[in-house]
């Protein structure tokens, strides 16, 4: 992987949705449908094909719940895969078990909202609104609507309201809503591995790989965090985890692949970004090299991640196979 030495220059990648935050974690519990759906699209095709009788789904840092939901949907026999979403924020979890969903038509999946839409977003148009069925507003707050964020984001809440919905029962059978770290991953299921795991856009968290703090508002970073062991530690897990031709989904967010180099990378092995601040970039993406260690695993799938390269061309591969 080559890094753009002035990726500086640059901001993390936000979501468009609004972002409501966990007090005791620190960590988003909002989250939308569909996002990043080519890899969704890739990921269930795979699962399908290599488990056509049915697997465990675990999909991690779930949020809450929209993630696994739309998985769901895009199944063809859902029925036939049990998913668990977990995340270890409590509220995010609490919010998933309530069963009630809001879109914003300014979000990311605000499309959903709009029946006069074209192409890919009115299939998923079609299949979410066969799928859940829109409600009146309900007295409770759900993710938080006045939430600070929220309002800088879109402005007056009251002229771009919300919908709400929730699943209709037989498509949400089989989900379940946990809490769950993917630390504990190798704890969660000793009986029966699993065919997929998604830990889409939270290895930074693990990693403490804030970007946004170190390139955003300029704090210094942590070097004394070895980021590639922590990663090695948990592709171990995912791998222990996973069946034979099972799949990883990685995000496609930028703090999930441009990494700060910490002090057990030799000099030689960085980019400076700032020295006043000890500020240096990998080389060389840790995920990618520990995945592709010992060819247990394979790269399936590909996708551009906005800010690695000055034209956005550089594509890094977001699902990986276990091969043996």
């Amino acid at each position: 992987m080559k890094v753009n030495p002035n990726t500086k220059k640059y901001c993390h990648t936000t979501f468009t949705s609004y972002n409501k935050i966990d007090k005791n974690t620190g960590f988003s519990t909002s989250s939308s449908f569909y996002h990043d759906f080519p890899v969704l699209q890739k990921a269930t095709k795979i699962i399908e094909k290599e488990f056509p009788d049915g697997t465990d789904i675990f999909i991690y840092a779930g949020s809450n719940g929209e993630e696994a939901l739309s998985v769901n949907t895009l199944l063809n026999k859902h029925r036939k895969y049990k998913i668990y979403s977990l995340d270890i924020s409590k509220e995010a979890v609490d919010f998933a078990n309530n069963k009630i969903f809001a879109i914003h038509p300014l979000a990311e999946d605000g499309f959903l909202l709009n029946q006069n839409n074209y192409g890919y977003k009115k299939v998923l148009s079609t299949i979410f609104h066969k799928n859940f069925t829109e409600i009146k507003k309900p007295q409770t707050s759900i993710d938080n609507v006045t939430d600070f964020i929220y309002t800088i984001t879109f402005g007056d809440v009251n002229l771009y309201p919300q919908r709400y919905f929730v699943p209709n029962k037989p498509f949400i059978k089989n989900i379940n809503f946990l809490i769950g770290d993917i630390n504990d991953i190798d704890m969660l299921n000793k009986k029966e591995s699993a065919g997929a795991i998604f830990f889409r856009n939270a290895v930074y968290q693990i990693t403490k790989n804030d970007l946004t703090g170190v390139l955003q508002y300029g704090d210094s970073p942590n070097i004394e965090i070895n980021r590639k062991r922590i990663i090695q530690e948990l592709i171990k897990k995912v791998y222990n985890t996973l069946k034979i031709n099972g799949i990883f989904v990685l995000g496609n967010h930028l703090q999930e692949h441009l990494y700060i180099a910490d002090k057990s990378i030799p000099l030689n092995e960085t980019i400076p970004v700032d020295e006043a601040r000890n500020l240096r970039f990998m080389k060389k993406h840790p995920l990618i090299e520990i995945l592709t260690m010992n060819g247990k695993f394979k790269p399936l799938y590909e996708s551009v991640i906005q800010g690695l390269s000055k034209n956005n061309s550089l594509k890094i591969p977001l699902i990986w196979q276990k091969i043996k």
